[in-house]
């Protein structure tokens, strides 16, 4: 494994166990017996090439890497070319105008893919529908994925699509779960996956320059071997600069430093007409691409304003009783006037939660209400926060505060015990929050459910509700049902006046809740003027034709649904033993470690950023998402290709998809399974595996990747061959 360094210590007895805790640089925490055996307890990416606070490196070390002094010209392009080769995708069989576009893509020198898996992987994002309504609503198949690597590249794309009347959407890393990365139908994927790269760093200006593709978590680390920090992140800590600005996003930090568009200070746009615009943060039309998904052009390049690294923080988890007084705490810290960064508030689901996957002897957290409070600043004194002593409070173990802290990226860690989970993000005024927490929790109860929920504070006004439910996809009756109960906790924040995070197709009938009716109509216009046709990202929101509208309010009439999910669950448990064989797909035996993780994988796209393999070869099939999709084609008994097969095994094991893992998963094992299988079916192919290693240990990808720690220079890696070969 690669050096950790710490940069905070807390030493607490626990359980009868002396721990120490370390946090680092970027919030990855550890947990340390008093002889030394060190345990990790969440993923996190340390910062490359920085010092902690006693100036200790974080980067391994010279003698660790494997550096080449010489490496091959047109390092990746060789292996793209080699895959390129052996798919043997034949374009002829493409439509007439979709064969059009990928012919002048193709003159143009942008790579695109045809492969049914690489397809396959880009119809979904982090949602999963059930079946029955998936069958009816989202049968789109892309004939087409475009993979451009700077703006003039999106340019042409967009032209091209334009010219020839073919639909396309646009993707960055497809972490939401709300719909609206999903492809239209016979028409082309807009992959913003290679659209990366830190163009400047201006610390007097206090400005970064960098491409939409780039992930949150990449940006953050070429920040801090500057010294310098973000104001705010995504809790999907890996998805792209481009796509939660495009969602108008908030998150970690939102509190002290607002939503991401009041950090944005010029955007590069290409439009559905194939123009581009460069505009400020104060230009007019400034919202039609913030908050708007994308359906009124593609964001490229964006400058966002940082900061510099604070050079003191402090976590501190407090606990009440009951919620009212959590409440009542709660406003006292927010009116402290202290340099609050930012609040979390747990609910007693939550606390419970935390203590079942927290891998500490013993209950650390009360079944109680917590809040988890972040404090930055220059000075010791900034640090400190004055509490009442009135409302009946408890601190929990420093520790504890720091590993909630250092899991904040990571909120979905339970799903693997479903294997699945749904829910739903609201924005939702803070003085409703307490009823709506407590109606949330009633549902759940009607339904044999325990929905467990999270706040993001957003102001002294707002809160950014996260409230989620283990659920089970292979019982496809109850996981219908399950679905629709999401959706009714949306429906429910409304009833507060919340609105939702954002629209996607899923909330698409609450979307005049996001937008007001001024707003929308301006947008609409915008819509019919660059977009006539719609083309450009289409059947979402501002479409005046959108085919989900319509079936999804039908399942949201609240009376009528409710009594009819009664009246479903009643008869279940009635005829309990008849209905669980009829409408379940369960199985006496646990699931192995690939059945696990191709249900678990919260599809969040962590792994794929990080992953060596997707880095040489730009296929998203030899990544963890990738190969969990896959994987489940391959359980079901589906016809392999060979092509398809011989790629999942362009893997050096070096570990990395499971350090980022949002669920922790067992990806490695998973994989054994898989190659397994496929092995046994279409043999293992070892001279593309000698030269995919020869390849990856020449390639720059790999060398950040050693450097910046976040794989090991032995993991996996044997001689120059792999676990594989």
């Amino acid at each position: 494994m690669p050096n950790i360094v710490h940069r905070k210590y807390t030493k607490a007895k626990y359980g009868g166990y002396i721990i120490k805790t370390a946090e680092d640089d970027n919030g990855e925490a550890t947990l340390e017996t008093e002889q030394g055996a060190v345990k990790r307890i969440n993923g996190g990416m340390r910062p490359p090439g920085s010092t902690s606070q006693d100036g200790v490196s974080s980067s391994i070390s010279p003698s660790q890497r494997t550096v080449r002094k010489t490496r091959p010209q047109r390092i990746g392009k060789r292996m793209r070319q080699i895959l390129r080769e052996l798919e043997k995708a034949d374009p002829e069989d493409l439509d007439e105008d979709v064969l059009a576009v990928y012919r002048a893509l193709d003159e143009a020198g942008i790579e695109t893919l045809l492969l049914d898996s690489e397809i396959d992987v880009r119809r979904t994002d982090a949602s999963e529908p059930p079946k029955l309504i998936s069958d009816i609503l989202f049968t789109e198949v892309p004939a087409l994925i475009a993979k451009p690597k700077d703006h003039e590249q999106v340019r042409l794309c967009v032209r091209a699509c334009r010219d020839k009347r073919v639909p396309l959407v646009v993707r960055g890393a497809a972490s939401s779960a709300f719909g609206a990365a999903l492809p239209p139908d016979a028409g082309l994927v807009l992959d913003l996956g290679e659209l990366v790269g830190v163009k400047s760093i201006d610390a007097e200006r206090s400005t970064a320059k960098v491409l939409a593709g780039t992930r949150w978590a990449d940006l953050s680390m070429e920040l801090k071997k500057k010294g310098l920090a973000l104001f705010s992140s995504p809790s999907s800590f890996f998805s792209t600069v481009g796509g939660w600005i495009s969602t108008g996003g908030h998150g970690i930090n939102s509190f002290s430093a607002g939503g991401i568009s009041s950090q944005v200070r010029r955007l590069r746009v290409v439009l559905p007409d194939g123009t581009e615009r460069s505009l400020s943060s104060k230009d007019p039309d400034f919202d039609l691409f913030s908050g708007t998904e994308g359906q009124l052009g593609v964001i490229t390049e964006v400058s966002i304003a940082i900061r510099k690294m604070p050079k003191h923080s402090r976590a501190m988890l407090l606990q009440t009783s009951d919620e009212a007084r959590a409440f009542r705490l709660l406003d006292s810290i927010l009116g402290s006037g202290s340099k609050i960064s930012h609040v979390m508030f747990y609910d007693e689901h939550r606390s419970r939660e935390i203590n079942q996957i927290t891998p500490i002897p013993g209950n650390p957290l009360h079944d109680a209400p917590a809040i988890l409070i972040l404090l930055e600043g220059d000075t010791p004194e900034d640090i400190e926060i004055p509490l009442p002593s009135d409302i009946g409070w408890t601190e929990a173990p420093v520790f504890m505060a720091n590993l909630l802290w250092g899991n904040r990226y990571f909120p979905m860690r339970a799903r693997k015990q479903g294997p699945g989970m749904l829910g739903s993000e609201q924005v939702i005024p803070l003085v409703n929050m307490p009823r709506l927490l407590a109606r949330t929790r009633k549902l759940g109860r009607m339904f044999g459910l325990e929905i467990a929920s999270e706040a993001h504070i957003m102001s002294d006004k707002e809160a950014l509700v996260l409230s989620f439910f283990l659920t089970d996809q292979r019982k496809p009756f109850m996981y219908t049902i399950h679905s629709i109960i999401s959706m009714l906790l949306t429906r429910l924040g409304i009833e507060y006046g919340g609105r939702p995070y954002a629209v996607g197709i899923w909330n698409q009938p609450f979307s005049s809740f996001v937008f007001p009716e001024e707003q929308m109509d301006r947008l609409r216009e915008k819509k019919r003027e660059l977009d006539p046709e719609d083309l450009f990202n289409p059947s979402r929101f501002l479409s005046a034709r959108s085919k989900f509208i319509a079936p999804i309010r039908f399942l949201l009439r609240e009376r009528i649904t409710l009594f009819a999910l009664g009246s479903l669950l009643a008869a279940t448990e009635f005829f309990s033993r008849i209905s669980r064989r009829i409408m379940t797909s369960t199985r006496k035996e646990g699931p192995t470690p690939l059945e696990l993780s191709s249900l678990a994988c919260a599809r969040c796209g962590a792994c794929v950023s990080v992953c060596p393999a997707y880095l040489v070869t730009g296929r998203e099939l030899v990544t963890g998402r990738g190969k969990m999709l896959f994987a489940r084609s391959v359980l079901k008994g589906e016809a392999i290709d060979k092509r398809e097969s011989d790629e999942i095994f362009l893997c050096i094991k070096c570990h990395a998809c499971e350090e980022v893992c949002q669920t922790r998963l067992p990806l490695l094992l998973a994989y054994e399974e898989l190659e397994e299988r496929l092995e046994s079916a279409h043999g293992r192919p070892k001279e593309l595996i000698g030269k995919f290693v020869a390849e990856v240990e020449a390639s720059k990808e790999y060398e950040r990747l050693l450097y910046e720690g976040i794989i090991s220079p032995d993991a996996g890696m044997k001689g120059g061959e792999t676990d594989a070969v």
